[in-house]
C-alpha cells in the first residue's frame, strides 16, 4: 500500500486487493492519523541534526509488515507497506541488531 498523508487527510496512491480488503474494516483513517502523528512527532525531535542534515525516511516495522514514511515536506508525507516476506533482508538486519540492545 502507498499513501500520501497531512494532517487533514490524504489518498491512497496503491493498494493490492488482499490488502484493501484486509484494512476495509479497520479504514484508511486509521492508517492516515498514525503515519501524520508520526511525522510530526519525528520533525518535532529532529528537524535538523547539524551532523546529519534533515530526516528524510523513518522506517517502522510490524508483525505482518514494515512502513516506510517518507517526509515530502514539513506538512505532507508519503507512506508505503511492504509484506514482510519483501522486506526480510532488513527485517532480518534489523532483528539482528535489536539482539546487540
Amino acid at each position: 500500500m502507498a499513501f500520501t498523508y497531512t494532517e487533514e487527510g490524504g489518498e491512497i496512491l496503491y493498494v493490492r486487493d488482499d490488502v484493501r480488503e484486509a484494512h476495509e474494516q479497520s479504514g484508511f483513517e486509521t492508517l492516515r492519523a498514525a503515519a501524520w502523528n508520526v511525522h510530526e512527532s519525528v520533525l518535532k525531535e529532529a528537524p535538523h541534526i547539524k551532523t546529519l542534515g534533515d530526516y528524510h525516511v523513518t522506517v517502522h516495522t510490524f508483525d505482518q509488515a514494515f512502513v516506510m514514511q517518507f517526509r515530502e515536506n514539513p506538512n505532507e508525507g508519503i507512506a508505503v507497506s511492504f509484506d514482510r516476506e519483501i522486506g526480510r533482508n532488513l527485517h532480518e538486519f534489523l532483528l539482528e541488531c535489536e539482539e546487540y540492545l
